[in-house]
């Protein structure tokens, strides 16, 4: 037996009025409006950012902008599974303390070692520094933030470079790149926005310099054309700006208190032209006048006109 019930138009409407407000409210009491309700991930592609914005620099709020970083991009586990061999590469160039951002800011290293290792991976950290070795970890403070977040950080070997052919090469055809970089599962390049002399700048792409071996006087003979080449033989999956504080003078390895700004920044991308392009405007700079960056646009390696990109902010 079918029975059709109707309602007055009114009363048809104040009774839909109510159910969707039944709807909204249960998610709120059962504490679930947030994970139903918030904005999606935003899917990482290579003209995209997501940006995070801190209060200030303190651990917890570091630790509390990469987390949110990594949700914003939809989780470390779009980068990072169980049982890869994951490395991070910082600036641990300089023996340095870190309250110069002359190496990356090691509470930023610690939060994304723990995130890749309660992940399930199998994390290396390591950098070939300017200065001592020894003495660069520990001063940086990323020898500690490594063995906090149960990492490994490891001294480079001079016997493990491996000789690669750089594709489309504007001045190196070969390039000698350390075998854990090359034996990686995920490469997280994690650098820190600095003043340079001879690069203007030193962003993530520069920071590749690091995993080559050999002279490194042969590479500032033409710094921009072979700062490209460096990501033309170098795979990336994430790069991670630490623009927590930033040096705008007398870098890479000078200056004082006077030269730093805190921006409290942190940017996430997967194209290091790309994080470098938009993190070139925090300086005042136009990304096309860095000549590294108007060289890798010119090839086809990136956007670099942030008017171009897709950003997404979020705030701590």
């Amino acid at each position: 037996m079918n029975f059709h019930l109707k309602l007055p138009r009114r009363d048809f409407i104040r009774a839909t009025a109510g159910l969707l407000a039944g709807y909204i409210l249960l998610p709120l009491i059962t504490g679930k409006f947030r994970k139903l309700y918030a904005a999606a991930p935003m899917p990482l592609t290579g003209d995209s950012l997501f940006v995070v914005q801190g209060n200030d620099i303190s651990k917890d709020t570091i630790f509390r902008m990469i987390e949110k970083g990594f949700a914003g991009i939809g989780d470390v586990g779009r980068f990072v599974k169980k049982g890869m061999n994951v490395v991070i590469k910082p600036n641990i160039g300089w023996n340095s303390s870190p309250e110069m951002p002359h190496n990356t800011n090691p509470y930023m290293v610690e939060a994304v070692a723990r995130t890749c290792v309660r992940a399930g991976a199998r994390v290396t950290i390591f950098d070939r520094s300017v200065n001592s070795a020894r003495l660069t970890y520990r001063a940086s403070g990323i020898r500690q933030a490594a063995e906090n977040a149960g990492a490994d950080i490891v001294f480079v070997d001079d016997r493990k470079f491996r000789t690669v052919r750089v594709p489309g090469a504007l001045l190196h055809s070969t390039l000698h790149v350390y075998e854990d970089i090359l034996n990686a599962d995920c490469v997280i390049n994690m650098p820190v926005a600095k003043h340079h002399s001879s690069s203007t700048l030193t962003l993530s792409m520069k920071n590749l310099m690091g995993v080559l071996g050999g002279n490194r006087g042969i590479y500032h003979g033409d710094i921009h054309s072979s700062i490209v080449d460096f990501n033309k033989a170098i795979k990336v999956h994430l790069v991670i700006m630490d623009a927590t504080r930033i040096l705008l003078r007398h870098g890479p390895n000078g200056g004082t208190q006077r030269d730093v700004r805190e921006t409290k920044t942190i940017v996430f991308g997967t194209n290091p032209v790309t994080v470098d392009a938009f993190t070139a405007t925090l300086f005042g700079m136009k990304p096309r006048d860095l000549m590294f960056l108007a060289l890798a646009s010119k090839e086809g390696m990136g956007e670099i006109d942030t008017s171009r990109m897709k950003i997404t902010r979020a705030s701590v």
